[in-house]
């Protein structure tokens, strides 16, 4: 069948339109190549320019199960270096291959709750803290970052500072969003009437002590943090989390 001119060209057109071109994919199977071979052929690959320290040295096998596009064999790289104790430094339109412990001294990218990186790249990230003091998330998190990773909190500004792969920052971050919560602790006045304020805090502090739940609670930061007598008034001064002050009053009362 003979089709016209403009006919043939519409159609064509509609097929470049529908029927997208695939993207070329790549089968790796490197067995105990030398790095420089798995990084000419990343290089090669990603259409990337590539400066490789000369401390970059080693033998690393990749075998993929499967064919991956361009993107997915760039993934696959950045950890097989993280592996061998190495880094990719994006500088420019260049990216410098670096030992893991000279990354985080770079030019690596600093990223955001928008951007935040993917995998095992190496970026930096600046994390607001809003409701505690981040100096006190720094030794809980410290075991978390590697040693060639870095983690510091500047008080200024109450922020942290976290270099590392993308893939653990946003797993710290997501810790510190659910550290970093509105406290419900207050502090009230409970006036008495028919008791001593000073014998009611001393009842008290004695049952905290003496009551296993109790003591356990106080001394992972549940328990009152404040319990005082004010005997001019004859009241007591209770602080702590809403549901502890909820079982000293009902105790008072």
């Amino acid at each position: 069948m003979n089709f016209p001119g403009y006919l043939f060209s519409a159609i064509l057109l509609w097929f470049a339109l529908v029927l997208p071109a695939q993207a070329e994919t790549v089968t790796l199977n490197l067995k105990d190549a030398d790095i420089s071979a798995l990084i000419s052929t990343v290089a090669e690959v990603a259409d990337k320019k590539v400066i490789v320290d000369p401390r970059v040295k080693g033998k690393v096998p990749v075998v993929s199960s499967r064919p991956m596009n361009s993107d997915e064999v760039y993934q696959v790289f950045l950890s097989i270096l993280k592996v061998h104790g190495f880094a990719a430094v994006p500088s420019g339109e260049v990216i410098k291959i670096v030992p893991d412990v000279n990354a985080k001294q770079d030019g690596i990218p600093t990223t955001t709750d928008a951007n935040p990186g993917r995998g095992d790249q190496m970026v930096t990230r600046v994390v607001q803290v809003d409701n505690v003091t981040a100096a006190q998330l720094v030794p809980i998190l410290r075991p978390l970052v590697p040693q060639q990773g870095h983690l510091a909190a500047y008080p200024a500004t109450n922020v942290l500072i976290i270099s590392d792969r993308a893939r653990n920052v946003e797993r710290l971050v997501s810790i510190i969003r659910r550290i970093d919560q509105v406290s419900d602790s207050e502090i009230e006045v409970i006036a008495l009437q028919h008791a001593s304020a000073t014998e009611v805090v001393r009842v008290l502090s004695s049952l905290n002590r003496a009551t296993p739940v109790a003591g356990a609670q106080a001394a992972a930061g549940g328990g009152p943090q404040v319990l005082v007598a004010v005997e001019r008034t004859n009241s007591v001064l209770l602080g702590g989390d809403r549901a502890t002050r909820l079982r000293m009053r009902a105790i008072i009362s």
